[in-house]
């Protein structure tokens, strides 16, 4: 996939005007933050990963070639994007919950490229591919190939897994407000 271009990012913003929509809609048909899309038209193209992008150019019927990068810059458009995740269960990026009892993990996706390796809330080394099989990371808690979770998570015997979820997501959400993060 091509790296995304600044110009590009203008260009989703006059296009989603002229089809009257507010950065409010646009998020919500694409099912993304409006403040991520804000930033992306202010020319922050890092703040929507691909999948969102990829949503946001079939919705305004933005053709691929008007998101690469001009051919001045060649080099640029090698850079490919793939996803990674935190393995580290105590993040706080990863986001918990219970199915029938039992305990998951919801991790974040990170766009990555070889100079991203680590996660930017815990310092973890990021999980490029499924720990198990070695598929490619998808969204979700386990892995579309193997069903392997992809956080492995373990608690102590005795826990209420319902009231340790409802505990953890308590501790994410002030450290979200903290730190101005409106992911959660």
């Amino acid at each position: 996939m091509a790296h995304i271009s600044k110009d590009f990012c203008k260009r989703v913003a006059a296009v989603r005007r002229e089809h009257g929509l507010t950065q409010s809609a646009l998020a919500l048909k694409v099912g993304c933050a409006q403040s991520a899309v804000s930033m992306f038209e202010s020319g922050h193209p890092e703040k929507l990963s691909m999948e969102f992008v990829e949503k946001i150019a079939e919705l305004l019927k933005i053709t691929f070639e008007e998101r690469a990068i001009p051919d001045a810059f060649p080099e640029a458009a090698t850079v490919t994007t793939k996803k990674s995740y935190c393995p580290n269960t105590a993040c706080l990026s990863n986001i918990p919950y219970v199915v029938n009892g039992e305990l998951f993990i919801w991790p974040e996706l990170t766009a990555i490229n070889d100079q991203i390796k680590y996660c930017a809330t815990c310092g973890e080394v990021l999980e490029r591919s499924c720990p198990k099989c070695g598929s490619a990371v998808s969204e979700g808690a386990c892995c579309r190939s193997c069903g392997h979770a992809r956080v492995m998570t373990a608690l102590p015997p005795g826990t209420d897994p319902e009231k340790w979820v409802e505990a953890r997501r308590d501790e994410i959400q002030q450290w979200r407000s903290l730190t101005g993060d409106s992911r959660f």
